[in-house]
């Protein structure tokens, strides 16, 4: 369990400095997470 959250971590850290230092990487996150909150919601 403890790699899961730590696997979770580093997931999100490099999630972070892509959207933070490569260009056009922040459309593609906001795409996803929206199709996924979509499917979420109904």
């Amino acid at each position: 369990m403890r790699r899961v959250y730590i696997g979770t971590a580093i997931v999100l850290c490099l999630t972070v400095f892509a959207v933070l230092f490569v260009p056009g990487v922040d459309d593609f996150v906001e795409q996803t997470f929206q199709r996924y909150l979509g499917r979420a919601a109904r």
